[in-house]
């Protein structure tokens, strides 16, 4: 069942704002029927590892149907993935996408996020690479979701998601740009042991002061750094670290070494 810290991440995305716009409800018909829309609820972090961790015996039925490789209608799909059934809801993600709609892109991308909460790594990529195209466009409600959700993701460890958003608030594209929050970002990475985030943080931070790092925290930072499995970044972090507590480099400096 649930993990209880994940749990409460998800707990935190959604206190946090994260709103989708509310949509029609889906056609309960048969193969071959088209929904209206994918019906959007908040995403949640109740995995379903198992067939029995779902709550009725009628779901259960439906997951086996689905396991089997057996016909589910849109509908009893999407329950599925409601349900927290992460590999339902890329399913059904992968079915709105195939419909060619652009009115279904963006419940499209909702549930691609609703299945890498449910535990399906893989749907991160499909969620990225729909963000990064040009050639779509999402509502202000869905983009701030869909940016939430991401920043949880990354949160909770996902190395895919942390990359996609450090690319897109230094893109601009398609969340703004936005380099306080590359800071914040990448001061959360370091805080959880990546010393390339560290290295990366720190060495930016040298060359802009507003990000607002003191040389307390640039210590710190480096200090991280220098536990790399990398002999280059150990060794880069190491002279920058010793510059720092010198005072020939610090937050109101140019750095004039980065290695």
């Amino acid at each position: 069942m649930a993990d209880f810290r994940l749990l409460a991440a998800a707990a935190a995305l959604i206190a946090s704002g994260a709103q989708a716009a509310p949509m029609a409800p889906l056609s309960t018909g048969g193969p071959g029927v088209r929904p209206a829309s994918a019906p959007v609820v908040p995403v949640v972090d109740d995995r379903v590892r198992h067939t029995t961790d779902l709550p009725t015996a009628e779901l259960r039925a439906l997951r086996r149907r689905m396991l089997a490789e057996q016909w589910i209608s849109f509908q009893d799909m999407r329950r599925l993935a409601d349900a927290g059934d992460g590999l339902a809801a890329f399913e059904y993600a992968e079915r709105l996408l195939r419909m060619d709609d652009p009115d279904l892109v963006g419940p499209a991308a909702f549930y691609y996020a609703t299945a890498a909460y449910a535990g399906r790594d893989y749907a991160v990529w499909k969620l990225t690479e729909l963000l990064r195209r040009r050639d779509l466009e999402f509502s202000d409600s869905r983009l701030k979701h869909l940016e939430n959700a991401l920043r949880s993701l990354a949160v909770r460890g996902s190395e895919r998601a942390e990359n996609a958003l450090l690319d897109f608030y230094e893109s601009g594209h398609p969340f703004g740009r936005r380099p306080e929050k590359v800071a914040s970002l990448l001061t959360e990475m370091a805080e959880a042991g990546d010393t390339e985030a560290a290295m990366r943080l720190a060495t930016q931070a040298l060359s802009n002061p507003d990000y607002g790092i003191d040389s307390g925290e640039l210590d710190s930072l480096l200090g991280i750094a220098m536990t790399s499995d990398a002999l280059g970044t150990r060794a880069a972090a190491a002279t920058l670290r010793e510059q720092v507590r010198a005072g020939t480099i610090g937050p109101d400096q140019t750095a004039k070494a980065t290695q």
